[in-house]
Order: C-alpha cells, then structure tokens, then sequence
C-alpha cells in the first residue's frame, strides 16, 4: 500500500461512505472508489460490504484500521517535532503516569524540571499500567510511572524511585475503623472495593486476600484508587491502597488503617529499552525519586536540599531504597 492508497483507506472508514470520503479529500466519488475496489483486489481480501451507499467494514478492515491508525500517530508524532524545532523547543518529554503517582508526585518533579529546563517541552497522560506499558512499547511515551508491579516486562527498563506501605482507607464510622491494625480476614468482606484481578492493583489486593482462601463478590469495581478513596470518604466500604494515594485523599471523612501484616510496593519509572533516556529523561527519573523521598518523610524534608542539576546517577543502577537515599542528598 502507499500512501494515497492508506489515506483513502483510512478516509472512507471515519466517513462510512464512499461520497464522505471523497468530500473529505475533495477527489470524485467514482476515484475513491476505483481505488478502493483496486486495493480489495490487490490484498485479496474484501475490505467492506456494501449495501446501497453505506459501507460496513469486514473484520479484516478493522484490523488494517488500527495499523493504519498507528502509523497516523507516528506521523502525528513526527509533525509535532518539527513544530517544536520550529519554535525553538530543544528537547520534549512524554510521560504517562497512573493516577497514584499522577496527583502529586510527577506534578513535583515537573515544576522542579522546568525551572531548570524552561524550554523543555513536557507532555502528561493519566492512563493504567497496561496503557503506559503500551504506550512505552510503541513508543508513544518516554517515561512511564507506576506505583504496583507484578510482573517486569522484558523489553522495558525498570527505574525504581521508591517504596510505600499498603493501606486500607474507610470511612470514619466504618466497623472496621476501630481496630488499629486489619488482617487480612477482617478485609474479606461484601464491602471491598475492588479494583478487577486483571488490573495491577487487583493482582496486589488479590494476592493479599489469597491466602484466606474464603472467596468474596465485591459489589463495587473501579479503575483508579483515588476513585476507591472517594467511594469510602463518602461513607461505603473499605479499600487497600498505596499509601501515596491514601494520604493525599486523607482527611475527615477518611481515615487510614494499616496491615496486621504490613506490605510494601515499589514504585517504577519505566522506559523503553531500545530507546535511552534523554538527558531530560535521566534528570526526570532522578527527581520522582527526589521528590518520593520527601514525599515519604515530610519531617525530613526541610533537611533536604533540592536535587542538583548536574547529578548523575540513576535510580535503575540501585535498590529502591538506596535510590531514594541517593537522591536526596542530606
């Protein structure tokens, strides 16, 4: 396929019709649809269906779709560069963070990078760990930021910033809010809030539940803690999350809880490994852990100094505690 062959394609899916495809790229109608009827014949494989004016796509139409789609993007992508060489931008950063990490934390880290970086060019997208780790693969993102990890993907780099304590958050009336610390068989209850077992966070809650083994139907499913966090404030249910989302929603209407048994997480800023690290990127991995560190003692935080420019070392090359420690220096 080439190029006009790939945006007559694309045109007369988002169009639906052969007349909208050829109003949107302003050619005839009989044009657009030789060229359609010479690509069926050319793939060997019929691409829509046709009833009357209206054309339906065929299963293989849809999967031609999204390569085409990706390759839009690629070129999206392309076009948005040159824009900022255009104007002048000397480096850009993509990130993409799930939302525990999202609210505070990579907020920090930008407004300390722009102030030595005015010029960079930063983009930021709230997504699930398994959107940034595909948007990390196809190249769409340099920097992924995630709080729960199971499992290391192998063509990613894995950038350890941090560790946290799991929690559990509720109401503060809740039954459960009396007890100073919760095990695991008092969180088996109708109650949790769950967050899907296919879901990073899911995986974690179910691996912690697990050994109970006395199945629970949790009523209640959502996608992001801080929206777990939200539910209980209101006044219904339990929910173990990470303690950075826990204290950031923290208030009146919610109080914290920890494990009998505690249990800790570590938290990653990821990137592709065939593509390194700018200079800027380096710089970003170094201060998520910068910032986690303050982040995580409060009371230190005045002790520490900001992160110097020129540091260089990285979180991947340490365990996520030494890293936390090397980047803030006292």
């Amino acid at each position: 396929m080439n190029l006009r062959q790939i945006e007559v394609f694309r045109a007369v899916m988002q169009a639906g019709s052969i007349s909208g495809a050829a109003t949107a790229l302003h050619v005839s109608q009989p044009a657009v649809s030789r060229l359609v009827r010479y690509l069926e014949v050319k793939l060997g494989v019929a691409l829509f269906e046709r009833t009357g004016s209206r054309l339906h796509p065929t299963p293989e139409a849809h999967a031609l779709k999204r390569e085409v789609d990706s390759a839009y993007r690629s070129i999206d992508r392309v076009r948005s560069y040159a824009e900022q060489l255009r104007h002048g931008v000397a480096d850009t950063l993509r990130i993409a963070s799930n939302l525990s990490t999202g609210l505070e934390l990579v907020p920090r880290a930008i407004a300390q990078i722009k102030a030595s970086m005015p010029r960079l060019h930063i983009s930021v997208e709230i997504a699930t760990h398994t959107q940034i780790t595909d948007q990390l693969l196809s190249g769409e993102c340099d920097i992924g930021v995630v709080s729960f990890v199971q499992n290391h993907h192998p063509a990613l780099n894995m950038h350890p910033i941090g560790e946290g304590d799991v929690l559990c958050a509720m109401a503060p009336d809740h039954p459960l809010a009396k007890h100073r610390k919760l095990t695991a068989k008092m969180l088996q209850r109708p109650d949790l809030i769950s967050f899907g077992h296919e879901t990073q966070h899911g995986r974690l809650v179910g691996a912690l539940l697990g050994a109970s083994q006395q199945p629970i139907s949790p009523t209640v499913e959502v996608r992001y803690a801080y929206v777990a966090c939200s539910i209980a404030a209101s006044g219904w249910g339990v929910v173990v999350v990470d303690d950075m989302t826990a204290r950031h929603c923290q208030g009146p209407n919610l109080v914290l809880r920890p494990l009998a048994e505690p249990q800790r997480y570590t938290a990653y800023a990821m990137s592709s490994a065939e593509r390194p690290l700018s200079s800027a990127g380096l710089q970003m991995v170094r201060l998520l852990a910068h910032h986690w560190a303050l982040m995580a003692d409060p009371a230190g935080a005045s002790a520490r100094q900001p992160l110097p420019a020129t540091e260089t070392r990285t979180a991947s090359t340490a365990s996520p505690s030494r890293a936390a420690r090397k980047a803030s220096p006292q």
